[in-house]
């Protein structure tokens, strides 16, 4: 369980490629899958801060979960939530363009891991734009032009693993575009 810190988690196909499944932080479980059914992990944690957690084995963790069944019904909760978690990025992976992603992507950051400074939103996670490329299932020159068209049309501010959100309601309309099935290049317009 994490205490304190940030971790990303994510898996490599044989190509290579990688992708981030999810950021965990404080009051995250890790490896609760494997804990359970003793099987192979199916993922990698990596700190992208200073990590304080505790470790519980898998035979004490399997023991406390069928002592108590408050704990055992509040992973199960835990779990369900992360495979909705997951249904909703492959229906993005699926239906939308990348900046559509990265924009839906740097809401949901900014809703969980953000912090308001003034009337923008602050992203505080260290990410660099290959970790947030992975996130948002595209390559890394896909993402750079749609940071591009972002900063273009004012939604966003970037720095070295820094995002600022000045127009969090313009990042909206981007994000809410329609489902679409135009290339990684895609750079329309929001609605206005």
């Amino acid at each position: 369980m994490i205490e304190s810190g940030w971790v990303k988690v994510g898996s490599s196909a044989p190509s290579g490629r990688q992708v981030v499944l999810a950021i965990r932080g404080p009051g995250d479980l890790l490896g609760e899958l494997s804990a359970i059914d003793a099987g192979a992990r199916s993922a990698t944690a990596t700190a992208i801060s200073p990590i304080v957690a505790t470790i519980v084995r898998g035979k004490a963790f399997r023991a406390l979960l069928i002592s108590d069944g408050a704990l055992t019904f509040d992973l199960l909760r835990t779990v369900a939530a992360r495979l909705r978690e997951a249904d909703v990025q492959r229906l993005d992976y699926g239906a939308y363009t990348v900046t559509e992603r990265l924009a839906r992507l740097l809401l949901e950051y900014a809703q969980r891991y953000g912090r308001t400074d003034a009337d923008r939103v602050v992203i505080a996670l260290p990410l660099t734009q290959t970790e947030l490329a992975n996130a948002a299932n595209a390559s890394r020159e896909a993402v750079a032009k749609a940071f591009k068209h972002l900063r273009e049309i004012g939604a966003i501010r970037t720095a070295r693993r820094y995002v600022e959100l000045l127009r969090p309601d313009l990042l909206a309309e981007v994000a809410d575009g329609p489902p679409s099935v135009y290339s990684d290049a895609d750079t329309r317009a929001p609605r206005r």
